[in-house]
């Protein structure tokens, strides 16, 4: 895993780069952690819930989803806190977000 510094305003937080599958693997170790990863965006629209993944079981719910909504159906790498909760599933705060390389 490789970790990558953020700047936020004067203080320097530590992000760390993982895939889906690190997250779906061990989503309390990432718990409250700034994280970026990438997959591909994917929507329902009623009720209104977007994600990205890279499979059906890599899949991670992306708040706010106004943030990748013009994204749908393409990869992007997010940035924010990761939150997991066992009832809830696994979250991500976006901070920003980009278009990826590829899939």
């Amino acid at each position: 895993m490789l970790a990558v510094t953020a700047v936020s305003g004067c203080a320097q937080e530590r992000v760390s780069e993982v895939t889906l599958e690190q997250l779906s693997g061990a989503p309390a170790a990432f718990d409250g952690e700034r994280v970026r990863t990438q997959g591909t965006v994917q929507a329902i629209h009623d009720p209104e819930h977007y994600w990205i993944e890279t499979t059906p079981r890599n899949r991670l719910a992306i708040r706010p989803g106004s943030a990748v909504a013009n994204h749908v159906g393409e990869p992007v790498v997010v940035e924010g806190r990761f939150s997991w909760h066992p009832e809830e599933g696994r979250r991500l705060q976006v901070d920003s977000v980009m278009a990826a390389e590829g899939p």
